[in-house]
């Protein structure tokens, strides 16, 4: 298992990878369809002092929240993937998310991958 500590924060290349390599396929790939255009609470809005267990945590949650309300196989089996490596990211599962901003899942997750390359680049240097 490749681990680091960078900042304060456990890196975890491994999980890292395969949270992107799912934000690829379903921001980049060939199978796009309407799910991409669902609504989800918008957790990337919230103040500059959230830590970023507290961002896994509240993006797990607006993740369960929409994919238990669609019944999308496809796009459900990805979501869990994300939302179950996103809380052992966020190593908590208490967390609330504010529902008055909302965006596109397609903004969603490609705002999710950004941050996640992020720290992968900040894990490998």
């Amino acid at each position: 298992c490749t681990s680091n500590f960078i900042h304060g924060h456990k890196c975890n290349n491994n999980t890292l990878r395969e949270i992107i390599k799912t934000l690829n396929n379903l921001t980049e790939g060939k199978d796009k369809t309407a799910c991409m255009e669902l609504i989800v609470a918008d957790t990337f809005a919230g103040p500059k002092n959230t830590t970023e267990k507290e961002i896994f945590c509240t993006a797990a949650t607006a993740l369960r929240q929409l994919y238990k309300r669609h019944d999308k196989s496809l796009i459900q089996g990805c979501l869990h993937g994300l939302d179950r490596n996103l809380r052992g990211m966020a190593t908590t599962t208490n967390c609330t998310v504010n529902e008055a901003k909302k965006s596109t899942l397609k903004d969603f997750l490609g705002r999710l991958k950004t941050i996640m390359q992020e720290k992968y680049s900040k894990c490998r240097s």
